[in-house]
């Protein structure tokens, strides 16, 4: 879905036009980073379900290509409100743009812990709660596909929209931290395994509020 809006916007700037107008073109990075992340999200997906071992180097490699990227378009926001005079809704803009940037490279970085996380578990595979946690990840894959159409759509009001989603990964952290409580020495993996998986679903949870975050950068540049 992010790729989409990347190629959509890529297409709505071929030309002259993307090099008169360097914010659009930061915008249209920062689509193809945050598409880059969800690639990272769909392969931290298959090290959990599958195990698939061969999407944990992937990831690695991606998020080496991930902070490259958010690297250089770092400095891009910096020469954009150093370089020349700018409107204050301009202004507005790119910083909008600096903290969505900020947000994607952590929701990036979590999907690498998620990797190593699945590598670790993989000698209790299956875990007790795969499939609640896949569902928790799916949820927050959708929050960040619905984040990055909200930067795409310059859509303001899709924030509240997106807090009941999270409000969703909330109540599913809450719920699967409690039944591991719960299960204590009786759960079907170790103690150590249990640590992992409560590792897991903080992983999952603060992916859905950087998620989040980036929707709501969107709604803040209103003055």
């Amino acid at each position: 879905m992010l790729l989409n809006s990347w190629r959509r916007l890529a297409g709505d700037h071929r030309g002259h036009r993307a090099d008169h107008n360097p914010i659009s073109s930061l915008k249209q990075q920062l689509l193809l980073l945050g598409s880059m992340v969800e690639e990272s999200a769909v392969l931290a997906r298959a090290v959990l379900a599958v195990p698939d071992m061969e999407a944990a180097p992937q990831i690695r490699r991606g998020d080496n290509r991930i902070d490259q990227l958010y690297r250089q378009l770092e400095e891009r926001c910096a020469m954009l409100l150093s370089e020349q005079p700018r409107s204050s809704g301009e202004v507005r803009e790119v910083l909008s743009y600096l903290h969505c940037l900020r947000d994607l490279e952590r929701f990036g970085d979590y999907c690498k812990e998620l990797a190593s996380l699945g590598e670790q578990l993989l000698p209790a595979q299956p875990v007790s709660q795969r499939d609640d946690v896949l569902t928790m990840l799916d949820r927050c894959r959708s929050l960040l596909a619905l984040a990055l159409n909200c930067v795409s759509e310059e859509d303001s009001s899709a924030g509240e929209r997106l807090q009941d989603l999270d409000d969703l990964v909330d109540r599913d952290y809450e719920r699967l931290v409690a039944q591991l409580r719960e299960c204590g020495d009786n759960a079907p993996e170790s103690r150590e395994h249990q640590l992992l998986l409560v590792l897991v679903l903080r992983c999952i949870e603060r992916m859905a509020d950087h998620a989040v975050n980036v929707s709501q950068r969107v709604a803040r540049r209103e003055p």
